[in-house]
């Protein structure tokens, strides 16, 4: 019998818990997170929306960089702080409509590349979101980006697609197996880049700050997902105006729930396309 969802998750967590303390005890906090504190906010959108409708499930967020690894820091503010603290705010406002949240990390840790999408793949989730904050030489540069997978890449030990198995190809290598998988994920790039936009306008309509597009992008953590992935740049820490913004919590507050806000409105669409 194959295991529930739930209990893919368990075993996840469970996995996941294990190395988070080993990764605590080898290495410690690199820096004091920034205050998560909460106060009485409002959204400029109003209401949010009820529970969505569609075959969505199961989302991953997954909090940019950690551990020895801050992202980019600016004005006294890293990208990893802040990441993972919008990342746990989005995450509360997904489980308050439904939905099963799970995330790459929970605390200040170094999690490898693959292995952010590597934990939706195996909890075979229906969304991936990563959350980061940008940078700039340019420090005049700001606003919100939002990316989506160019292409996926196939390892040689991933398995076939569904329904598919090497017993039934003639002659089965790596490039037959990326093939059939580029037939499958077609959908699923076009599924992402769609997320990206509804993201976008989301943002940039509780934010009041310019989107400055949504774009195909080969980042690990998207093109190495097999479902619906996006990255969100939620902001350039390296503009002074844009990093006062971004160190204020109801500012982060107000962009975890207007990406909450794209992502259940694509569920929204997507549902409407499977009555």
């Amino acid at each position: 019998m194959r295991p529930s969802r739930s209990s893919r998750i368990s075993v996840v967590l469970g996995r996941v818990g294990l190395c988070s303390l080993w990764l605590m005890g080898a290495g410690g906090c690199a820096s004091t997170p920034i205050a998560t504190s909460r106060g009485p906010l409002v959204s400029p959108l109003g209401r949010f929306p009820t529970a969505p409708v569609g075959p969505v499930r199961t989302v991953v967020l997954d909090a940019g960089h950690g551990g020895h690894d801050p992202g980019t820091s600016h004005f006294g503010l890293k990208e990893k702080h802040m990441a993972l603290d919008i990342a746990k705010r989005l995450r509360a406002l997904l489980q308050d409509r439904g939905l099963a949240v799970v995330m790459t990390r929970e605390t200040d840790q170094f999690i490898p590349l693959s292995g952010r999408p590597e934990v939706a793949n195996r909890l075979e989730a229906d969304l991936f979101v990563s959350v980061h904050i940008n940078a700039n030489r340019n420090r005049h540069v700001s606003g919100i980006e939002v990316y989506y997978p160019r292409e996926s890449v196939i390892s040689e030990a991933a398995r076939w697609p569904p329904a598919v198995s090497a017993s039934e190809i003639g002659v089965p290598s790596v490039t037959v197996k990326q093939v059939l998988w580029d037939l499958v994920l077609g959908r699923t790039r076009s599924q992402s880049r769609r997320l990206a936009s509804t993201i976008c306008r989301s943002m940039r309509e509780a934010l009041g700050v310019p989107c400055r597009g949504i774009r195909p992008a080969r980042f690990v953590v998207l093109r190495e997902a097999r479902m619906p992935a996006v990255l969100v740049e939620v902001g350039y820490v390296s503009n002074q105006a844009e990093a006062g913004r971004l160190g204020r919590a109801d500012y982060r507050q107000t962009a975890a729930d207007a990406i909450a806000r794209g992502i259940v409105s694509y569920i929204r669409e997507l549902g409407a396309q499977h009555i």
